[in-house]
């Protein structure tokens, strides 16, 4: 998907959400703030022409560069690891008695999504994750999900945050480790997961660890590594966790029927996308998205 000019907004709040990550002086984080619109602003037009994730990169850059902070969030990633395996072995004796694995396990990923460090939010993580689980999807084609699912021998899985990779180990556990591949960051983004998450969380004992070769916002296709690209071509199924991944792959063309996402519509302009209300929970396959799309473009 493009930028829209919400977008550009949500960019500025972001970058005064990782200044204050960065550095307790308000003259720092004023110019932190300050280098994030110029850059956004010296794009003019073309800003609406790239993807919000590219956008939240100039942000993470700036604050980067001006406070000398490689990761502001690295302790974050850390406490929002350790809060959700405290919570796991509830949560496995939970898909333990269901009759029905996957669909829970789906939901408690998705549930898991609420941590995102990028946005300035509150959160119970105990009470809204088990709350996720009992309204279910407001927006599925589970069955053609299914359907995928029990052809894939390879499934790629692009992971988003940490703490919520705790929760993707839970659905990892029921899709079958031995034919998943994680994506994980090869450089810090705000609270993206790494490597050291997934190795924190025993996602790396479970199943193989790869990385996109970039730290930027989700799965650019032009920008993550040709090793990257090619796991991503050689999957029999993708499954695309959260914002930015959705926001990056959606990019690619019609011809990606492997590619699923799982997301919650943090923002109307998703929303709108995946023909969903914003708070919405969403397993949509990358085909209905293109259809969509065209249906819009066609009014």
């Amino acid at each position: 998907m493009k930028a829209t000019v919400a977008c550009v907004a949500c960019m500025i709040g972001q970058s005064y959400n990782t200044a204050r990550h960065c550095t307790d002086d308000p003259d720092a984080q004023k110019q932190i703030v300050d280098e994030s619109m110029r850059r956004c602003l010296a794009l003019g037009p073309k800003a609406l022409e790239i993807t919000p994730g590219e956008l939240s990169q100039l942000s993470f850059e700036a604050a980067r560069e001006i406070s000398g902070v490689e990761d502001p969030y690295i302790e974050d990633k850390r406490s929002s690891n350790a809060a959700a395996l405290a919570f796991y072995p509830e949560l496995k004796e939970r898909l333990a008695a269901s009759p029905d694995p996957l669909p829970d396990a789906l939901l408690l990923a998705m549930a898991g999504n609420i941590i995102d460090l990028g946005i300035d939010q509150e959160y119970d993580l105990v009470d809204d994750v088990v709350n996720q689980v009992e309204r279910g999807f407001n927006v599925e084609e589970l069955d053609k999900f299914r359907a995928d699912l029990a052809d894939a021998k390879s499934i790629l899985y692009l992971a988003d945050n940490s703490g919520e990779i705790v929760f993707d180990r839970l659905l990892i556990e029921v899709l079958g480790p031995d034919r998943i591949t994680l994506m994980v960051k090869a450089g810090p983004i705000v609270n993206d997961a790494m490597r050291a998450d997934a190795e924190q969380v025993g996602l790396a004992d479970q199943v193989r660890v790869v990385d996109t070769g970039s730290n930027y916002f989700g799965f650019p296709w032009q920008i993550v590594s040709e090793e990257a690209r090619e796991e991503f071509r050689r999957a029999d199924l993708v499954i695309s966790k959260g914002h930015a991944n959705f926001e990056t792959v959606s990019e690619l063309g019609a011809d990606w029927d492997s590619v699923w996402y799982l997301l919650k519509a943090k923002c109307d302009e998703v929303a709108r996308i995946v023909g969903a209300t914003l708070g919405d929970v969403v397993l949509i396959s990358h085909a209905t998205v293109k259809a969509l799309e065209a249906q819009t473009a066609c009014k």
